[in-house]
């Protein structure tokens, strides 16, 4: 693999990774929204459960009351529902993510390894240069073998 496709890889690998992260994020304010809607509904509830037998002797009567519990049961069972679905796919969306990261960690030790790889080659390119000219600069003497 030459240094450019392994910086290629990087790019490509972080890219899926925020792509990723993105995701989870979404799916963080998904749960974040739907604790808040439950946390005020059971305010609601809470309130209401505080009203006086006069206050709720009018909603009594026609039958307000059972409807609003009826109501508060389905709201409350709905969004726990759809709250554990946003769990169980954010379980799965930080091992999708968990598995990016580490794509992307094995693509940037790819990436370093290149750059080592290259600039040993370089050295080694470079020494052998200097060796040519000292042999160029200072010849042997002629008579002599090469060693």
């Amino acid at each position: 693999m030459t240094q450019r496709q392994s910086c290629d890889l990087v790019k490509l690998t972080l890219a899926l990774f925020q792509k990723e992260s993105t995701k989870l994020r979404d799916l963080n304010r998904q749960e974040a929204r739907l604790r808040a809607e439950l946390a005020r509904l059971d305010s609601d509830y809470r309130a209401s459960q505080r009203l006086t037998d006069s206050d709720m002797q009018g909603l009594r009567e026609v039958g307000a009351d059972l409807l609003w519990l009826g109501w508060v049961g389905r709201n409350r069972a709905d969004m726990q529902i759809e709250l554990a679905r946003v769990l169980a796919g954010k379980g799965q969306m930080i091992r999708h993510l968990g598995r990016a990261f580490g794509r992307h960690q094995a693509a940037l030790t790819l990436h370093a390894e290149e750059i080592r790889h290259d600039r040993e080659k370089a050295l080694v390119r470079e020494e052998n240069d200097i060796a040519a000219l000292a042999r160029l600069r200072h010849p042997m003497p002629s008579g002599r073998g090469r060693p």
